[in-house]
């Protein structure tokens, strides 16, 4: 009984020390597509086949393989999970990688893009039981000078060997391994192929895949090779499930004898006092020598991200002579917008490229460290329909961000003008509401960070010269808790007409929130009319109002632009008006998540629920408010991101570490 009582602690230790490892986050990693585009059917039949293979996501073990469609329009298709992500995992990356190709390779005839947990691939051509290892792409990260290069250089090339061998003798052709390099940090390491092509096909794959990685190993502590039908990686931090990380070629070798545990041998009948003072002391030992290991771990850890952050920033600042010789100087007739956050001015660089500087307030209390850090979590953002953050200027009181310049105004000038709008029929403004919501899409799910916007509208919608939309203003950043998908603030930051209620009124904000805003740019875009348009007017309190009123009269058509003319499609313009209904629901639970969005918006096929009561919120604030309410007005000048704050306060974006 004693003996059992010691083992049972002893392994409880072991539970508690090393079970804390967890999947990482399925990010975007990359993604290629072929030049050529297919025409309507073929396309048509691209969503057919994403419906298949979501279908499918949660069977099959993480691997599935179908066709979509007749000759000469078929379309080949399918998707791979890493061997060790749980098939719910699996379900929402597929469905998210899904979600995706539509706004990364419009149209295109074929298309393949790695998640960190999935894969997905499609093409006008059979790609099953074929091994291929073109297009394929190496990506390395961190150069840690201070390694050991030699000796790191023959483990990962040993671990790799292993690891490639074990997995292209795998019944699921997936396996992994770790190897100890110092006493504070460990290989770990992948590899995979696609569950269709033979042992020998899958080891030639990886093989190749790990010479190319190994041709740049000095120092870099991750390296990823990614092929249509194989990927191999390593890291010195856990990326994969440890707890169910080792795929069997063969049935397991029988147990060896069981070792005595490292505690002095228990005598028959030894009293539970006994056991105690022998157990605890031992037991505290361990627990105080991995906590100090862990410790000394994270310290070392710690010292590499504050490397990498020193050469982020220094990589993104910018001298302010180099602006002021972009923007002559700041010169008045270079300034294209202005507001409580400060000035914009056009520049140009002496290479060529047009900049927009966003010259911020002196008068904002955020610290330069915290300025800095911010600008780089926000210059990795990276997606067709976001506008991308060049980098910054930090000069004593000056805070500058440098964005892209995108060429024509915003989403407002064109939808809310009697002229402008005419220029934006129904396959644009189709065009711009899915570009929205895949942009939004990336914030919520798909980036490195979780971002909730909190000012999305039609004035932070900015088009550029092929009237692709790029939302704007998530600027500055402020990081709060992990994994907490609702928060709570006191500041309101917004656009007067866009807040959904549970956020004015009380301060709780989530990706929902996000949604509805989306809502309301919906039906803006699809009736050129502001949300704030009818307020005081006999016909509704505001625009959602009275496009529910047309929705439960069923006459929503009423609700479209007159200027669109011939130009739409009834069933798609009904369409995008249910789909912003459910998207300005009252309960913030029953509106979609932008995936389900995106997936709706771009398969007619997928079937829509039917909106419950719209939320009549139009800015009263109760007695329940938050002790700062900062709304504005909807009206906007700016060519590019404006802000969401008060005067002389910078925007602020929530970004929850994914």
């Amino acid at each position: 009984m004693a003996d059992s009582f010691t083992k049972i602690c002893f392994l409880a230790l072991f539970v508690s020390i090393f079970s804390f490892a967890s999947l990482a986050e399925s990010e975007l990693m990359h993604h290629f597509c072929s030049k050529a585009t297919g025409n309507s059917v073929y396309t048509a039949n691209i969503d057919r086949l994403f419906s298949y293979l979501t279908t499918n996501a949660t069977e099959h073990d993480g691997f599935f393989n179908t066709t979509a469609g007749q000759e000469p329009n078929t379309v080949y298709g399918l998707f791979l999970c890493r061997g060790d992500v749980h098939p719910e995992n699996c379900r929402d990356c597929i469905n998210l990688a899904a979600a995706e190709v539509p706004g990364l390779c419009p149209n295109k005839t074929w298309a393949i893009i790695w998640h960190a947990e999935c894969m997905l691939r499609y093409s006008n051509q059979s790609i099953f039981s074929s091994m291929a290892e073109e297009p394929g792409v190496d990506m390395w990260n961190y150069n840690d000078d201070a390694i050991e290069l030699d000796r790191f250089n023959r483990l990962v090339a040993t671990v790799m060997k292993n690891v490639t061998t074990r997995a292209s003798n795998a019944t699921k052709k997936f396996a992994t391994e770790e190897a100890t390099f110092t006493e504070f940090r460990t290989l770990y390491s992948l590899a995979q192929c696609t569950p269709d092509i033979s042992g020998q096909d899958c080891y030639t794959c990886l093989q190749d895949a790990v010479a190319d990685l190994l041709i740049d190993t000095n120092g870099n502590t991750s390296g990823f090779a990614m092929r249509p039908s194989c990927t191999a990686q390593y890291q010195t931090v856990p990326f994969y499930n440890l707890v169910s990380n080792k795929s069997k070629a063969a049935p397991p070798p029988a147990s060896p004898p069981e070792q005595p545990l490292p505690f002095p041998p228990v005598k028959k009948g030894m009293s539970s006092p006994t056991v105690i003072k022998i157990v605890v002391p031992t037991v505290g030992f361990l627990v105080l020598s991995s906590f100090l290991c862990a410790s000394k771990k994270l310290i070392a850890g710690r010292n590499i991200k504050d490397g990498m952050k020193a050469r982020a920033v220094k990589s993104l600042q910018f001298d302010l002579s180099i602006v002021k010789d972009a923007t002559d100087d700041f010169a008045e007739t270079n300034k294209i917008g202005a507001g409580g956050f400060g000035s914009v001015y056009k520049g140009m660089f002496l290479d060529g490229q047009e900049i927009a500087v966003k010259r911020l307030s002196s008068s904002s209390d955020q610290g330069a460290d915290e300025f800095q850090t911010e600008v780089v979590l926000v210059a990795k953002l990276q997606h067709r329909n976001l506008v991308k953050l060049l980098g910054y200027c930090l000069h004593r009181k000056e805070r500058m961000l440098i964005y892209e310049f995108v060429p024509n105004k915003s989403l407002d000038h064109f939808i809310f003008d009697p002229e402008k709008q005419r220029q934006l029929d129904w396959s644009q403004r189709c065009k711009i509401i899915k570009g929205i919501a895949r942009g939004l899409l990336y914030l919520h799910s798909d980036s490195r960070l979780k971002i909730i916007h909190r000012d999305l509208k039609a004035g932070n919608i900015l088009l550029d010269e092929d009237m692709t939309p790029k939302i704007s203003d998530f600027g500055m950043a402020k990081l709060v808790g992990e994994n907490k998908s609702l928060q709570h603030t006191k500041r309101i930051v917004g656009t007067y007409g866009y807040m959904p209620p549970e956020y004015a009124i009380h301060g709780r904000f989530s990706d929902k929130s996000d949604v509805f805003s989306f809502g309301i740019l919906v039906l803006e875009i699809v009736s050129g009319k502001r949300n704030t348009s009818f307020y005081h007017s006999a016909d509704a309190q505001n625009l959602l109002t009275y496009a529910w009123r047309h929705w439960k009269n069923g006459t929503p058509m009423e609700l479209m632009d007159s200027t669109l003319r011939d130009s739409y499609a009834s069933n798609e313009v009904v369409r995008c008006i249910h789909i912003g209904l459910l998207c300005v629901q009252e309960n913030p639970e029953a509106r979609p998540t932008m995936a389900r969005v995106v997936i709706m918006l771009s398969s007619s096929s997928v079937s829509l629920p039917l909106p419950q009561r719209t939320a009549y919120f139009f800015g009263t604030i109760t007695e329940e408010k938050p002790s700062i309410v900062d709304y504005k007005s909807d009206q906007s000048t700016s060519m590019v991101p404006s802000s969401a704050a008060t005067v002389n306060e910078t925007s602020i974006t929530d970004l929850f570490p994914r």
